[in-house]
């Protein structure tokens, strides 16, 4: 994600303001007008009160401004003139009369001075106010305040739009989802978003804005709410929007931005800090009356013991064997190594040959044989679990099945007439795996001194880790202290390394399987590895009582209400897109 605007970036109109001196200097030239030591700060107090050449130095050096030393002049020449001056005058500017040279040039070259300082100075104007103009625009304020949006009758700015649009766009590229999509080339961080499809009907760009629009018609719908409910905003709510602007200021500073620039970087040139922070106000208030919401639901014993019944596939784990074995005819190639397609009479010969194998299998199972070396030797896919999840697949049904019963056992071929499957069944239960306690001691490359151009390996954390271990006093307070000292994970190190509560697939597989691995008891230690996030000193604290179905039962049912409450109240109310929308993104 990028953390700033990079050097040289253009504004919304395209315009490069590092250019905008120079432009400015070129369009001054050759007598630079109104462009001083000021700026372009100069420039706005001036204009319309100027109209002469620039700064002049006179004795003493102090500055007079431009067109005073002229004026000085000119104003001579309003004074009341004697008869001699008034008859000298007439002599040259009357025709017919006797004109000196000298004089006509004079004067000529005195209207010429005229002619050019009013020139100059129109243009000069002129120039002025292009630039004012152009740095107006390019600041944003010329669109800040435009319609982008208007929801229950109420109008929103094009700047706060564009706090929500970046907002999407930012936990969107930071999500699993957003990973994805960058690496597999559907989203492209350095392309603009106009120019990237989403699917068949829009862009990247217009997806993001719907979504913007779809979170600001339940932000709106949601605050009005909690202003109803006399919810407001309470001390941990605000300690968070300290935190959120606090680190935002962090970030500002690490990247050689001051506040107000990195806000206008991060969320769009029209978002100011005020409205940035109006807006995280507003939504830490929707999302407090979200959560009050979601604390409140609750379903019984047997509402939960209901929804498992009717969803058992999703909660259940089979026991059961599964090979696999192709009928596809061995690839071929022609002289000049082209692939060749297979015949009927060769794909039919393929699918006899794995349905005969696949019985001589089964026939072996049913003579109590171990049949894992006779799948190994016909190249066919052998699998055997405790914990089989449910696939909506030919054998994933046939395991499921509800007539299903232990030691059941049989041949099938698959709808595609590509493969056979020996499917044995020993066995379904619920998931009955019980929540966990635990504490551990995160190792990273944060805690090896490593020399320039060295990594950390498995090795070297799983050492350090050996290390750390090695300094425990063997209680669980002396392990919650090794934490506090040692662990480079910021969701635990301030609590002494200890997670509560944790359902299955929550963790890591390697921190996970070793919390699960049998035998497992209150005060064991051990070390994993995880390539992902480094080595993880574990101490058992116990286990649980509420076992996974359970948990994920009640999980769905809560998600399934809450979002059927998020739906109707961002349905609530209708917005209603404006021009404004067009100048984000």
């Amino acid at each position: 994600m990028r953390s700033g605007p990079t050097q040289g970036e253009k504004s919304g109109s395209g315009f490069d303001l590092r250019l905008l001196p120079r432009f400015i200097k070129y369009l001054h030239q050759p007598r630079n007008f109104y462009l001083r030591n000021g700026g372009i700060s100069s420039i706005l107090g001036e204009v319309g009160r100027r109209q002469g050449p620039p700064v002049r130095q006179i004795q003493h050096d102090t500055a007079v401004p431009a067109g005073r030393e002229e004026q000085k002049i000119w104003e001579g020449m309003n004074e009341p003139m004697s008869a001699s001056r008034e008859k000298k005058k007439r002599q040259e500017l009357t025709p017919g009369s006797t004109v000196d040279p000298k004089a006509a040039r004079e004067a000529e070259a005195r209207a010429d001075a005229r002619k050019t300082n009013i020139l100059y100075g129109t243009l000069g104007v002129l120039f002025v106010a292009l630039a004012v103009f152009l740095v107006v625009y390019n600041s944003g304020i010329l669109e800040r305040n435009k319609t982008a949006v208007t929801i229950g009758g109420e109008s929103y700015s094009v700047a706060q739009a564009s706090y929500y649009y970046h907002s999407a766009y930012q936990n969107f590229i930071n999500s699993q989802n957003g990973y994805y999509a960058m690496a597999f080339g559907m989203l492209d961080t350095n392309t603009p978003l106009k120019d990237q499809s989403y699917d068949d009907t829009q862009t990247w760009d217009d997806y993001f804005k719907s979504v913007a629009v779809e979170n600001m018609q339940f932000v709106h719908a949601a605050k009005k709410a909690a202003q109803e409910a006399g919810v407001t905003l309470g001390e941990e709510e605000m300690e968070a929007f300290n935190n959120t602007v606090d680190s935002l200021k962090e970030s500002a500073k690490s990247n050689g931005y001051g506040y107000k620039a990195y806000v206008g970087a991060v969320y769009g040139s029209t978002v100011t800090p005020s409205i940035y922070e109006d807006c995280l106000k507003d939504y830490l208030l929707a999302n407090k009356f979200a959560t009050d919401h979601y604390a409140e639901l609750s379903y019984t014993d047997d509402e939960i013991g209901t929804y498992y019944s009717e969803n058992k596939n999703s909660y259940d784990l089979v026991d059961g064997i599964l090979v696999t074995l192709s009928g596809t005819p061995e690839a071929k190639t022609d002289a000049d190594g082209n692939a060749v397609a297979a015949t009927d009479e060769e794909k039919a010969e393929a699918m006899k040959q794995a349905k005969e194998t696949a019985e001589e299998i089964l026939a072996a199972y049913k003579d109590g044989k171990d049949i894992e070396p006779m799948a190994t030797e016909a190249e066919a896919g052998y699998s055997e679990s405790a914990e089989m999840t449910y696939t909506d697949s030919l054998y994933g049904n046939w395991f499921f099945d509800e007539s299903r019963k232990t030691g059941d056992a049989e041949v099938l071929e698959n709808e595609s007439g590509s493969s056979y499957y020996v499917v044995i069944f020993n066995g379904r239960e619920r998931d009955e795996a019980l929540e966990y306690n635990v504490r551990h001691v995160l190792v990273s490359a944060e805690s090896l001194e490593l020399g320039e151009g060295e990594e950390a390996t498995e090795e070297l954390l799983t050492a350090k880790a050996q290390e750390i271990l090695d300094t425990w006093d063997g209680t669980e307070e002396g392990f919650a202290k090794l934490a506090e000292e040692n662990s480079k994970d910021p969701g635990s190190v301030d609590n002494g390394g200890l997670y509560e509560d944790v359902p299955k697939g929550r963790m890591v597989a390697a921190f996970q399987d070793w919390c699960y691995e049998s035998g497992r008891k209150t005060g064991d230690t051990g070390i994993v590895y995880d390539s992902s996030t480094g080595a993880h000193i574990m101490y058992f604290v116990g286990y649980g009582d509420t076992p996974y179905w359970y948990y994920a039962c009640e999980t769905e049912l809560f998600n399934a209400a809450y979002s059927k409450w998020q739906s109707e109240m961002t349905n609530s109310v209708t917005a209603e897109v404006k021009g404004g929308m067009n100048a984000i993104g």
